[in-house]
């Protein structure tokens, strides 16, 4: 498998109008036949294990929400004809100008990873892919722009 990965941090007013714009651009993705895309939510950015935690790597504002998202594509010839379909299409390119709009968009990370391989638990895995899947809901509350009010 081959993903792109990129972890957005976004100013909390705005959460719910970035998952809906991300949502789209997957739909983008898969529209010129991407496998797919997920988008996480940090669920706990505490270090644990011995592990540092996310925010002694990357600079995390008090106002904002931490998410991951990865596009998912067969290997890197399916990437190389997929990207410049998903590239060429204007609704990505609206959908970016409102990505731009939102964040700053020179704070996103971005990288592209190949698979080395896969270790699941099978059973699991399909009783995961077959159950209903939610509806995303962020916990955090979407807040007034103060700054776009006269």
């Amino acid at each position: 498998m081959y993903i792109i990965w990129f972890l957005h941090r976004v100013p909390l007013r705005r959460s719910a109008a970035f998952a809906d714009l991300v949502h789209e651009a997957i739909e983008v993705f898969v529209r010129h036949g991407a496998l797919g895309g997920s988008v996480f939510e940090v669920a706990d950015p505490q270090a644990k294990y011995g592990c540092g935690a996310i925010q002694d790597s990357v600079e995390i504002r008090p106002d904002e929400a931490i998410y991951a998202e990865l596009n998912y594509f067969h290997d890197r010839a399916h990437f190389d004809r997929v990207m410049p379909l998903v590239d060429a299409d204007p609704e990505l390119g609206r959908l970016y100008d409102e990505l731009v709009a939102m964040t700053d968009i020179g704070r996103i990370v971005r990288g592209e990873f190949s698979s080395l391989y896969h270790v699941m638990n099978s059973e699991e895995f399909r009783t995961y892919l077959t159950a209903p899947q939610p509806v995303w809901k962020s916990r955090i509350p979407e807040e007034p722009d103060h700054a776009e009010q006269p």
